[in-house]
């Protein structure tokens, strides 16, 4: 592979996470709705599925920002390795 086509592999890649970094916000815009509703119905119960429901809310919002913060992490370094390859 010559220096060329591993810059246009980054090129694609770059653009391609930022298509996926589009659609996670929105599962993120989805769920931070969704969420909202779900506590609110939630709020007032001390069943143990409540407590299940409001936990994976959590999980899920907190797995929604870490890859979030991948693919920004993924994009920086091949931006960082593309510069480097001139």
């Amino acid at each position: 592979m010559s220096i060329g086509e591993v810059k246009a592999a980054l090129g694609e890649a770059h653009r391609l996470l930022d298509q996926g970094r589009t659609t996670i916000e929105g599962v993120g815009t989805a769920l931070d709705e969704v969420s909202a509703l779900v506590l609110a119905t939630l709020h007032d119960s001390q069943r143990s599925e409540a407590a299940q429901a409001r936990k994976a809310i959590a999980d899920a919002i907190r797995e929604v920002k870490l890859v979030l913060r991948a693919a920004v992490a993924a994009q920086e370094n091949g931006d960082a390795y593309r510069k480097v390859l001139g």
